[in-house]
């Protein structure tokens, strides 16, 4: 399974030039569907415009994963994020903070994290991961639009 993650990371970062070099700033809704494990995520994320003169940006989101039809419940984790821009690359790396879902707490439940790039200026992919699944991220900006 950790060989997987790592395959799905070298394709991404060998994957050709984004077509739009715009600022990730505002908020974004994603999925990822992991078959290794059964499961989907999906969440909203706001990203928080970049500091002048860092080069970290926060961000912050709202997971929920459902595991089939054994767990049709969703568990809602509650995350927040920093993002580092390699290239045309945003590393995201997550803490989760608080669990959003009753009797279920944070230390079973696993940081999403993700290798994304820019698609156009509404949609990002990459790869989803933690420390035992990796599997193909799309991101699109919420209906709301950016916020700055």
């Amino acid at each position: 399974m950790m060989r997987s993650m790592f395959i799905l990371i070298l394709a991404a970062l060998g994957a050709p030039a984004a077509l739009a070099e715009d600022d990730p700033s505002g908020i974004w809704e994603f999925r990822t569907e992991i078959a290794d494990k059964g499961c989907a995520i999906s969440g909203v994320m706001t990203i928080d415009p970049l500091v002048p003169g860092e080069s970290v940006r926060n961000c912050q989101f709202v997971s929920a994963e459902t595991c089939g039809p054994d767990d049709p419940e969703p568990t809602s984790m509650e995350q927040s994020c920093r993002i580092i821009q390699q290239g045309e690359f945003y590393l995201i790396r997550s803490k989760v903070n608080q669990s959003r879902t009753p009797g279920r707490g944070i230390e079973y439940y696993m940081a999403d994290n993700f290798t994304i790039r820019s698609t156009s200026a509404s949609t990002m992919d990459g790869t989803w991961y933690d420390e035992m699944f990796a599997d193909h991220v799309k991101f699109w900006r919420s209906r709301g639009g950016a916020s700055s």
